[in-house]
């Protein structure tokens, strides 16, 4: 009993640590004034909105991402500091200001999210790292998230289901797959073909409109071709 309570406190003590820190960081956001406040959280929330429109990942309440963009926007104003100076010169007009500081605010933000949201798309910053020997932890919590948000073109697809049924089509502009929080991976492929005897691909209707929607848990495996049509002829 005496070594498990001697496991128990250092824990404990840790979670009321992690506890007392987020709340001595919340007053501390809460005793700044409006303005203080909004240009410390505004170009965060900007850049990771910006940024999420790229990647599919969990989407925590404005409120559990106040740290969030917070950290985001004290980066992005180290990264700007030196040109502060030429773009708010001293004896600068009123309208100067306004826009100087709607570009630092609002467009600065939006290119930093747009650098972010490729960096992750494109892995630029985790391919040179893994070079070098270093992993990172990836962003993107599912590899559903990974294949059908870095889909660069359309794509042959044969789907598995759960039942042993084989649903072969064309995934292109006008197929859907799903992403939520909620876990929910359904998807929908805008033309669809028969599989012969021979595993050809005959067009299921002769105006290729025959789309079908396949259900969350209903899917087994997915592959992928790149479209072409040698493949869309024979699986």
């Amino acid at each position: 009993m005496i070594t498990v309570s001697h496991r128990i406190r250092p824990i404990a003590s840790m979670e009321f640590e992690a506890l007392q820190s987020e709340t001595a960081v919340s007053h501390l956001i809460a005793s700044l004034g409006a303005p203080y406040l909004l240009g410390l959280i505004i170009p965060g929330l900007v850049a990771l909105f910006v940024r999420s429109q790229f990647v599919t990942e969990r989407r925590p309440s404005h409120k559990a991402n106040v740290l969030s963009y917070t950290t985001i926007s004290i980066i992005y104003y180290a990264l700007i500091l030196p040109f502060v100076d030429w773009v708010l010169p001293e004896k600068a007009e009123y309208a100067t200001l306004v826009i100087a500081w709607f570009f630092i605010v609002l467009i600065g933000p939006i290119a930093l999210g747009f650098l972010l949201g490729v960096n992750i798309q494109k892995n630029f910053i985790r391919g040179l790292l893994r070079r070098w020997g270093i992993n990172l932890v990836h962003t993107i919590p599912t590899a559903w998230d990974w294949r059908f948000g870095s889909l660069a073109s359309e794509q042959w697809v044969l789907v598995s289901l759960t039942d042993g049924t084989r649903v072969a089509g064309f995934f292109g502009s006008d197929s859907f797959a799903s992403s939520s929080d909620l876990g929910e991976r359904d998807l929908y492929i805008q033309e669809t073909y028969d599989i012969d005897m021979h595993d050809n691909w005959v067009p299921h209707s002769p105006d290729g409109k025959s789309g079908i929607l396949i259900a969350s848990g209903m899917i087994r495996t997915i592959e992928f071709w790149p479209f072409g049509p040698q493949e869309g002829g024979n699986a």
